[in-house]
C-alpha cells in the first residue's frame, strides 16, 4: 500500500478499522462463467504494460456472486503508527458508522513464473467488481489510500422490522439516460427486501440445491458464511479464501483508457464473537438493480443480462415515479438525509427517483449475522510499470 501524508483531519481513515456492533446480510446470486472470465482478463490478466506475477481464473463450477449489505454500528481506526506520530497514547482513532453494500466472487489467482507459465497450485481469493458506502470519509479512505473503486451512495434501510429482517434501498448520483441535456440526479440503483425466514436449514437447503455445493464449501471454509460447515458440504479443495483482491488505479487525466497508477492491492476482513445467524426464505427474497444508462455498463459486465427483465419500479415504490424525487425520508427508514433535489413532495421512503425498469436477480441462498469485524490492508502484492533491479 503506497503511504498516506494524513492530517489530523484523516486520522480515523487510516487501517486497519475495528467494527462492533456489525450487522451482515449475503445474498447468493447465479453468474456465468464467461462474465467472470471477461471481467478478470479485462482487470487482473492484461498487460499495463507488463503482466503480473499471477494469472486469474474462474473457480469451476462456482460461478455464483456474493451480494452483500453490511452496517457498521461503531467503527474505528487502529493505526498505531498515526497515534505514535501525534503523541497520544490511544489505541483507536475517532469513531465513524456508515452501511456497505458490495459484490464479491471467488478467483483461482495461479502464480506465473518467467516464461508466463502458470509455476504452481492456485490461490482462492475474492475479487469485488463494485462497493458503495454511504459514508464520504470510509469512500475518501478507500479509493485514495488503499485503492479500492467505492461509489458514494445514500442508503437506507426500514426500521421497525425484526433486526435480521432487512429492506435496503440504494442510490447515487447519475443519469437515467445520457443525452446532451442530461443532469447529475439521485437515481435509484438497488432494491433488496426480505420477507421471511427458511422452513429449512442450511443442510436441506444444499441437498435440494446440489448445484450450489462447490460455492458453498468456498463460503463456508473462507468464513463468508459465519458458522460451522452444515453435513454434506466438504471442506473448499482450495487453498486461501480469506483475501480480497483489487485493482488499485489511477486514470490519466488526458487519456481515459489509460492508467498513471495501477497495481494489485490484497486485503482481509475477519469476523469474530459471530452470533445471530438467520436464512432467509429465498422465495421471498426481492433483489432489483434499476436500469439506468449509469449503471447499465456495470450490470452488462458482471449478469448475464442486455436489458430489464421487469417493468417498472419495485412494489410500493412506484408514488415516486409518479410524484417525482422527495426531500424527506419516511420516519421508518434510516440512513442519511437524501442529497438536494428541487422541492420537497409528500412524505415517503423513497427519496429517490425510481422511475426505471428494473432488472430482478434470483437469490440462491440468504442469510444474516451479527458480529466484530477488523479489516486490514496486507499490502500491494504487484505494481505493473516498474523495471525490476
Amino acid at each position: 500500500m503506497t503511504d498516506f501524508i494524513e492530517s489530523f483531519a484523516t486520522q480515523q481513515l487510516l487501517p486497519p478499522w475495528e467494527a462492533e456492533k456489525v450487522q451482515s446480510w449475503g445474498f447468493v446470486v447465479r453468474m456465468t462463467e464467461r462474465r467472470i472470465r471477461d471481467y478478470l482478463d479485462t482487470y487482473f490478466n492484461g498487460a499495463y504494460p507488463d503482466r503480473a506475477p499471477y494469472h486469474y481464473t474462474p473457480v469451476p463450477d462456482a460461478h455464483f456472486g456474493l451480494l452483500s449489505a453490511v452496517h457498521f454500528g461503531r467503527v474505528a481506526s487502529r493505526n498505531k503508527r498515526t497515534a505514535s506520530r501525534l503523541g497520544d497514547g490511544k489505541e483507536a482513532w475517532d469513531h465513524l458508522q456508515h452501511t456497505e453494500v458490495y459484490l464479491v466472487f471467488p478467483a483461482l489467482r495461479y502464480p506465473v513464473n518467467a516464461d508466463n507459465l502458470l509455476a504452481g497450485e492456485p490461490t482462492l481469493v475474492w475479487v469485488e467488481p463494485f462497493i458503495f458506502s454511504d459514508n464520504d470519509s470510509v469512500v475518501f479512505s478507500s479509493r485514495e489510500i488503499w485503492g479500492s473503486d467505492m461509489y458514494l451512495g445514500t442508503i437506507t434501510r426500514q426500521v421497525g422490522l425484526p433486526r435480521h429482517q432487512l429492506h435496503l434501498d440504494l442510490g447515487t448520483w447519475g443519469t437515467r439516460q445520457f443525452t446532451p441535456r442530461s443532469k447529475a440526479e439521485m437515481v435509484s440503483v438497488l432494491h433488496i427486501r426480505t420477507g421471511g425466514d427458511s422452513p429449512i436449514g442450511l443442510g436441506e437447503i444444499f441437498k435440494q440445491n446440489p448445484h450450489l455445493q462447490p460455492f458453498a464449501s468456498i463460503l463456508v471454509s473462507s468464513g463468508g458464511f459465519a458458522g460451522e460447515a452444515p453435513d454434506g458440504v466438504p471442506p473448499s479443495p482450495y487453498a486461501g479464501g480469506d483475501e480480497l483482491n483489487n485493482l488499485k488505479q489511477f486514470r490519466d487525466c488526458f487519456d481515459m483508457s489509460a492508467a498513471i497508477y495501477r497495481a494489485i492491492v490484497a486485503s482481509k476482513t475477519t469476523h469474530t464473537e459471530i452470533k445471530n445467524i438467520n436464512l432467509f426464505d429465498t422465495s421471498k427474497v426481492e433483489i432489483a438493480f434499476m436500469w439506468s444508462d449509469g449503471v447499465r455498463q456495470l450490470l452488462t459486465t458482471m449478469f448475464d443480462v442486455e436489458g430489464p427483465n421487469e417493468p417498472g419500479p419495485p412494489p410500493d415504490h412506484g408514488q415516486a415515479a409518479k410524484d417525482g424525487p422527495v426531500t424527506t425520508p419516511d420516519p421508518s427508514f434510516v440512513g442519511p438525509p437524501p442529497a438536494h433535489f428541487p422541492k420537497p413532495t409528500k412524505n415517503t421512503p423513497n427519496v429517490m427517483d425510481w422511475q426505471m425498469d428494473r432488472v430482478v436477480l434470483k437469490a440462491e441462498l440468504a442469510f444474516s449475522f451479527r458480529s466484530k469485524a477488523r479489516f486490514e490492508v496486507a499490502g500491494t502484492i504487484h505494481s505493473y510499470g516498474q523495471t525490476p533491479d
